[in-house]
């Protein structure tokens, strides 16, 4: 059986879902896909060559690109993952992200709460990806005639950034939307805002990027980000990989994966006015409308009459409980959809809806497509 080797940058829920993509990929072949992880320690690339003699390999090289030099791999196929785009010709073969739409999306997402200050936090290094987003996201901001405020934590970590990051937030005006350059710093973000005592969503709304369960749903409050298609990545690296072990001499290519949405969670979600049983069913329903609730489960959380918990929602939100609830369902729906290994027959248990015929309808009715014509659109195949 052949090797491929994936070289990965740090441990991290990206990570997990890209090689999965390269896994999906080589699915019906004979290549095996090892991970070798450097845990931000030095890997000794050349050594972990000799051991496994692979055909190909795939270098995640956002967090350190000098690790995963082109010369270190000699005749190998190579493709890199989140390639620094100042390498310019150094690189043939690469997938990336698209840092500038992750950005914008943010800001799509945080320009709707009518706020007229907005804050990003950055990645503690200087490294290209966090620049970029914070570029984009600055830029959208102020396109939109809205002040977009930048914390300066260059060269500090551990207690001095969070220090810093601390004194920082006391000076920013309440109410603000904050984009963070990823989960983690979006985490170190509400940590901070806990220590002084600032109120989340109410005076900073928080999105992170990368929607890294392990971080969103544990945070208090839960952390609401943007979501890349990690799996396609992967998926397209093995595609690259694949071609040049087809055509030693074929042609250098640059793909570029995108955005699947927005995942909503607390840190975002600000209702009209101060109603912690509204805020608190809203969360309920994303936890729980995949099994099957109702209007009157939302009620009985809320601790009232059904009459009183539609008002109150209906007030507070714009719409009803069950068009929340249909809301959430319809996501999830779409989200499993893109996974090219879920079937289309298995996803209305999946979420909540008591028929697939009735999914189907409401899928259609959304959409103007049958799921199946919404997979060829968006080009979801299994390989």
């Amino acid at each position: 059986m052949d090797t491929v080797i994936f070289f990965a940058s740090a441990t991290r829920h990206s990570c997990r879902k890209r090689v999965a993509g390269v896994q999906r990929y080589f699915d019906n072949s004979d290549i095996q896909v090892v991970v070798v992880e450097s845990n931000y320690s030095h890997i000794n690339v050349k050594k972990v060559l000799d051991f496994w003699h692979p055909v190909g390999c795939i270098a995640e090289c956002g967090s350190d690109m000098d690790e995963y030099r082109p010369e270190l791999f000699g005749n190998i196929p190579t493709v890199y993952l989140d390639r620094d785009p100042s390498l310019g010709q150094k690189i043939k073969f690469s997938v990336n992200a698209d840092l500038a739409a992750s950005a914008e999306i943010a800001a799509k997402e945080l320009l709707a709460l009518g706020y007229e200050d907005y804050a990003f936090v950055g990645f503690p290094l200087p490294l290209f990806w966090s620049k970029e987003r914070e570029n984009a996201f600055c830029a959208a901001i102020r396109l939109n005639g809205r002040r977009c405020h930048v914390f300066d934590g260059k060269g500090k970590t551990g207690t001095r950034r969070i220090s810093a990051l601390r004194a920082w937030i006391k000076t920013l005006p309440k109410p603000c939307g904050i984009l963070a350059a990823f989960d983690g710093t979006a985490e170190e973000l509400l940590n901070a805002c806990t220590l002084e005592g600032i109120r989340v969503p109410e005076d900073f709304a928080v999105l992170g990027i990368d929607n890294n369960d392990e971080i969103c749903e544990h945070t208090k409050p839960t952390l609401s980000s943007v979501y890349p298609d990690f799996e396609h990545a992967g998926f397209m690296c093995g595609e690259l990989l694949d071609l040049q072990l087809r055509n030693p001499n074929a042609k250098g290519e640059t793909r570029t994966f995108g955005i699947i949405g927005v995942v909503k969670r607390k840190s975002t979600t600000v209702v009209k006015r101060n109603d912690t049983k509204v805020a608190a069913a809203i969360e309920f329903i994303r936890l729980h409308a995949a099994e099957g609730i109702g209007v009157g489960d939302v009620a009985a959380h809320m601790s009232c009459s059904r009459r009183t918990a539609e008002t109150r929602f209906l007030r507070l939100v714009g719409h009803t409980i069950q068009a929340e609830i249909r809301n959430v369902r319809m996501a999830k729906a779409i989200a499993l959809l893109r996974n090219p290994r879920q079937t289309i027959e298995g996803i209305a248990h999946l979420c909540g809806y008591d028929s697939d015929s009735t999914l189907r309808y409401a899928f259609k009715a959304k959409t103007g497509l049958s799921m199946r014509e919404w997979r060829i659109k968006n080009e979801i195949t299994r390989h």
